[in-house]
């Protein structure tokens, strides 16, 4: 049965013009939505990050411009989702001209209607991010699983200018995980006792997590050490990747799980996953699509971007080594993350190693036109882009903790050994 969708006196000056043009358009693109999704109402959110900001054409294009047009403005705090190129550095990346220009132009819209200029996909270490129980609306799949897991956060997976329509007018369709019973536990995922971990840990369990979970809320149970932020973005990238999740509650880490029966709001699980060392073994055998590679052509890192801790990381393990002269590193960041990085002299180290970075973009703009010439074989330690790679740059990708890309890219060949975690 269809909900009737009840507006707000507010709503109604914003649906009726009485703010704008922008804000009425954008107002009848949520009411439209809304009422898709069977939402009642609408709320008030606090936040917006915006994932309209990679130009996929003529029509991306369009819809910033005529809202710049019509005088829109943000009415709440948003920031610019990673676009399409290095906006300061594009001419050295092998990139269209007709194609950058245009890039530029739609990151420039969302600048001009107030939303900040951070072009990352880890709104979350930025100072202004949200707090708990504070609904927002973050496009990004990464970022909207960190904000509902680890900050507690309320946000849904959704489409393309629901975002920047929310911006404008300050509301959103209350619906999905924005609705507190919503929000509770009913899959129990069970992890062993694992003395030692690294990064392809996370990235396994994220990837096993999002392809079993299917509809349901996950509860992880089993993880004893309080995961860095590093390791958390990796667990809610793979999980959003291989499937639909858009909250994972870690009991002891999420605002919401200090306890099982907390997350599960004093209920049996609907399902149950006892995860084994022989399935997450599986799981990191799949994220590798290549095979045979004489020599390794390419290691990219930063998908989501690099954060702080993944420049310290990094930096731990090269110092004294070089990139193998046949080989390139890439990777993403943001300018915020980049200039810390620099001022604490981490950067400087792995640039020394020999790895390229750029900002602004990410790694799921690389196509085959801006790889460096002659790639045939490439490796990287991100499970989202060992998932998406094949398709965006059409080539096979190995998959490799982040000592195992670095390792790999001084040899210049793929390294590759079952994790010590596992063994």
């Amino acid at each position: 049965m269809t909900k009737v969708l009840e507006l707000s006196e507010y709503d109604e000056s914003l649906l009726s013009g009485d703010f704008g043009e922008a804000p009425k358009i954008a107002m009848r693109i949520l009411t439209r939505i809304a009422k898709m999704q069977n939402a009642r109402e609408l709320l008030d959110i606090s936040h917006v990050h915006i994932g309209g900001s990679i130009y996929t054409g003529k029509g991306s294009l369009t819809v910033i411009e005529r809202f710049v047009e019509y005088g829109a403005r943000v009415t709440v705090p948003t920031t610019i989702n990673a676009i399409s190129v290095d906006k300061r550095q594009w001419r050295a990346h092998n990139v269209d001209e007709e194609f950058a220009k245009k890039a530029i132009r739609l990151a420039n819209g969302y600048e001009r209607i107030g939303a900040s200029s951070i072009f990352s996909c880890t709104p979350y270490v930025f100072p202004e991010a949200p707090q708990r129980g504070q609904d927002i609306v973050w496009a990004e799949s990464n970022a909207i699983t960190f904000a509902n897991s680890v900050i507690g956060a309320r946000a849904n997976r959704h489409g393309d200018f629901l975002d920047t329509c929310a911006a404008i007018t300050g509301r959103a369709p209350k619906t999905g995980l924005h609705i507190s019973h919503n929000r509770n536990a009913n899959f129990l995922v069970e992890i062993p006792s694992f003395p030692y971990v690294d990064d392809s840990f996370y990235t396994a369990l994220g990837y096993l997590i999002g392809q079993s979970a299917g509809n349901l809320i996950p509860v992880i149970q089993g993880i004893e050490v309080t995961p860095s932020v590093e390791e958390l973005k990796l667990l809610c990238a793979a999980a959003s990747t291989s499937g639909a999740v858009g909250l994972i509650h870690i009991v002891g880490v999420t605002p919401e799980a200090p306890t099982l029966k907390t997350a599960l709001d004093g209920k049996k699980p609907h399902r149950t996953l006892q995860v084994t060392e022989a399935m997450l073994h599986k799981t990191l055998r799949s994220l590798t699509s290549a095979q045979g590679a004489p020599h390794l052509d390419l290691v990219v890192l930063g998908s989501p971007h690099f954060t702080l801790g993944d420049f310290y990381e990094l930096a731990q393990l090269t110092p004294g080594r070089k990139v193998n002269p046949h080989t390139n590193v890439l990777i993403t960041t943001s300018r915020f993350v980049l200039d810390e990085a620099l001022s604490k002299g981490w950067a400087q180290e792995i640039e020394r190693f020999g790895a390229q970075i750029r900002t602004d973009t990410c790694l799921c703009m690389l196509s085959p036109a801006n790889l460096p010439q002659g790639t045939r074989s490439v490796m990287t330690n991100s499970g989202k882009f060992a998932h998406y790679g094949p398709g965006l740059i059409r080539q096979n990708i190995w998959y490799g903790s982040l000592e195992e890309c670095i390792n790999s890219a001084e040899r210049g060949v793929p390294v590759t050994r079952t994790p010590r975690w596992l063994s």
